[in-house]
């Protein structure tokens, strides 16, 4: 299980990753932040993300199950199909943080 603090992997702009080698790591998990926090505001998503894993070297087709513990703050993921799990933290106020965009403000 992974357990991540997203805050530990950002560079000092908390906009991308600390180190190159982890910005598809940092891609993935901003997904999860998205999708998550747009299940709270009600903010219309398309579907889960995928799940990121490569078990015996081929990509898993499975979508994450996402959801935020309101007690801990913690986004959890689950993928049925490979197993994959994990919990994040540290995202809150971010970027990809959609619990302060107002669902009728503009885009333009």
């Amino acid at each position: 299980m992974w357990v991540i603090n997203i805050q530990d992997w950002l560079d000092e702009t908390r906009t991308g990753p600390a180190v190159p080698r982890l910005r598809l790591k940092i891609k993935k998990l901003a997904e999860i932040i998205t999708y998550a926090t747009s299940e709270i505001t009600e903010t219309p998503v398309a579907a889960p993300p995928n799940c990121w894993r490569r078990p015996g070297r081929k990509p898993c087709t499975g979508l994450l199950d996402i959801f935020l513990d309101p007690e801990t703050d913690q986004i959890y993921w689950y993928c049925k199909e490979c197993g994959d799990e994990g919990a994040l933290s540290g995202w809150e106020g971010l970027i990809w943080d959609m619990t302060d965009v107002d669902v009728g403000e503009s885009t333009h």
